[in-house]
């Protein structure tokens, strides 16, 4: 393809030749996922020099070596997108969300403020209420979309600090359980609170926090002059998606008047399933839930989210006015996203839900997690049914930890290792309580029992080979 004569103002020709070349290496890509290698991440030093060239002052390549460069670095990694990812929670990256990014990119439209862009906005604010709605939030809740969870629980942490403890963040103090999500405690840390005011709080025998210490801790605070500001539960820790007794959390931070915030960007959206219901008990009692839509609704990294019981809590600590935003007055009756987040510049983020959400049906989405939850209880059944394995926690959601019988645990990662080595399955290992454990984590939309059923055939030759 030559190099166009205004480069940074391809005529239509030129644009649709390039889309095209683009368009079938992501064809390409998307019809060899199934048989894929799980982790073929290996970043030789021929690739490592050919990625890492600065740009040139003039053209040198034309767009099919730089596309041709770019594939051959896309395939040195871990494959997210494909039925083998069972190591970490995936983002799944369906295509139509693909094409939505194409599009927010190519409209590059301003949405930190409702008055330049008021159709995107009010596009963006109806997936937000979406969201609110699904966990019964009222009328003045809001919703925000972010670069991802570690964001959301931030924002989620500074709205709780400046609610209870504005003008005193040095005595504030925050409560982790054991097993929390690292970003809450970086959060608290980056928004002042002292790394001696983040309380983690024990977890029981099942590996949920522990009400009654969570209690003690709380009092113990308040009598010693601090002030208790934001309870962090869990809807799906990340070692093995358990859930947190969100009712008990809920009652107890009502009555000693405590902002709760439920991280569920795993398991928040399993919401809209009746068994994600059934077991999130109490999450709509929260003041503040993390989500994250590239991990339950599938969508590309870099899509998180934020609900708020109040958008009021929100403003109150983001919203600061600017002489030169003047003439951008108010939105109408549409959210002014600045005032909300610590963004003012911010990417269009809306179209990659709505344009998916809209063209599949929400139902599509939930046939998908309940699918997962199927395929959990399935390999569940099928580990713990074998001697050879100790599988201690039931799974909430579709995270299953486990570990070969009476092997320490230099024997446990040389097992994962050979489980990893087939191509097929990549799965990760953790540690609880001092001891290593593997991992299954069951979410992409891409996977179906067919890749489960060869899992735990891989996992079972493996276990016999060791032996």
């Amino acid at each position: 393809m030559k190099i166009p004569d205004k480069p940074l103002e391809p005529d239509a020709a030129e644009i649709r030749a390039m889309t095209a070349r683009v368009v079938e290496l992501l064809i390409e890509k998307f019809e060899k996922l199934d048989d894929a290698p799980a982790s073929e991440n290996t970043l030789s030093a021929d690739l490592l020099a050919e990625v890492s060239r600065p740009p040139p002052d003039q053209p040198q390549e034309d767009l099919g070596s730089l596309l041709a460069r770019t594939q051959r670095a896309a395939a040195a990694s871990y494959e997210t997108a494909g039925p083998s990812y069972l190591a970490y929670i995936p983002g799944g990256g369906i295509f139509t969300a693909t094409l939505a990014e194409f599009l927010a990119s190519g409209f590059n439209r301003y949405t930190g403020r409702a008055t330049p862009a008021p159709g995107f906005v009010a596009l963006e604010q109806s997936v937000l209420r979406w969201m609110c709605d699904i966990f019964r939030f009222p009328a003045g809740s809001q919703g925000l979309l972010t670069t991802g969870g570690s964001v959301s629980n931030l924002i989620a942490l500074a709205t709780a600090r400046t609610h209870h403890a504005e003008g005193r963040s040095d005595l504030a103090t925050v409560y982790v359980g054991e097993h929390a999500h690292g970003s809450l405690a970086k959060a608290a840390r980056t928004i002042g609170i002292a790394r001696d005011h983040i309380r983690t709080v024990r977890s029981t025998p099942d590996l949920c926090m522990d009400i009654d210490h969570l209690r003690s801790l709380i009092e113990a605070d308040r009598e010693a002059g601090l002030i208790p500001a934001c309870i962090c539960a869990a809807a799906g820790t990340t070692n093995t998606g358990t859930l947190d007794p969100l009712d008990a959390v809920a009652a107890l931070a009502e009555e000693l008047d405590v902002w709760f915030h439920v991280d569920g960007a795993y398991g928040g959206f399993f919401q809209l399933t009746e068994r994600g219901r059934e077991r999130l008990s109490g999450i709509d009692r929260a003041d503040s839930i993390t989500l994250d839509p590239h991990k339950s609704l599938f969508l590309p990294f870099g899509t998180g989210a934020l609900v708020v019981r109040s958008a009021d809590t929100l403003r109150h600590a983001f919203t600061e006015e600017a002489d030169y935003m003047q003439d951008l007055g108010a939105g109408g009756g549409l959210p002014d996203f600045d005032t909300l987040s610590p963004e003012l510049t911010r990417e269009f983020r809306g179209l990659r839900l709505w344009l998916p959400l809209h063209l599949h049906g929400v139902d599509a989405f939930r046939r998908e997690l309940n699918e997962k939850l199927d395929l959990t209880e399935m390999a569940y059944e099928a580990l713990s049914g074998d001697d050879r394995f100790e599988v201690p926690w039931t799974p909430d959601l579709t995270v299953i930890a486990f570990r070969l019988v009476g092997a320490d645990d230099a024997a446990q990662l040389a097992f994962l290792r050979r489980i990893n080595a087939s191509q097929r399955v990549l799965l990760s290992s953790t540690r609880i309580g001092g001891t290593t454990y593997l991992r299954i984590a069951i979410l992409s939309f891409r996977t179906h029992e067919d890749r489960i059923k060869e899992l735990l055939e891989i996992i079972s030759r493996a276990a016999d080979e060791l032996s």
